[in-house]
């Protein structure tokens, strides 16, 4: 039987995953009521699993939220409970498209507004008003790009990286 984990699960469910999130309220998120997570953990400090016991650990629009350290901390306890051979998945917003779309002016920043879930705090009346808050929204962290991610997975000794389009 396969493990697979979804870390930063927080309303969305996967079949067949095991769900960890920070806390319980995320399951709301937007009125809507999902099954609780498997797990409540904080996945900078320690997942909840045996030395290589995990074949896949998936992150969603989560690493993002984590400072540097911290993701230094969540790969080294990704690293610790994968089984040989097993698989890291993330997914996060990637800073060299949000600045290649900001260059060129791309982003239809008046349409994706009502989709994001932005501080009221920020201005969102222009193009370079939208970028900065997409780049800041909701507590990030960290911007990432490919660079950023696999120099930090190297340095906690995954090999074979590579880039999903």
């Amino acid at each position: 039987m396969n493990n697979y984990v979804y870390v930063g699960c927080g309303n969305h469910r996967l079949d067949s995953f095991i769900h960890i999130d920070i806390d319980y309220a995320k399951r709301f998120k937007k009125g809507e009521k999902v099954p609780e997570p498997d797990f409540i953990c904080d996945i900078t400090k320690k997942l909840p699993f045996q030395e290589r016991s995990v074949d896949l650990i998936f992150s969603r629009e989560t690493l993002e939220h984590l400072t540097y350290r911290e993701l230094i901390n969540h790969f080294i306890e990704c690293h610790k409970v994968l089984k040989i051979g097993g698989k890291v998945r993330i997914s996060v917003p990637d800073l060299d498209i949000m600045v290649n779309n900001f260059m060129k002016r791309e982003n239809q920043f008046l349409k994706k507004k009502e989709q994001w879930e932005i501080d009221k705090d920020f201005p969102i009346e222009n193009h370079s008003e939208f970028f900065v808050a997409q780049t800041l929204y909701h507590d990030h962290r960290y911007n990432h790009n490919f660079e950023t991610l696999s120099n930090s997975l190297k340095k906690v000794g995954f090999e074979n990286i590579t880039k999903s389009k």
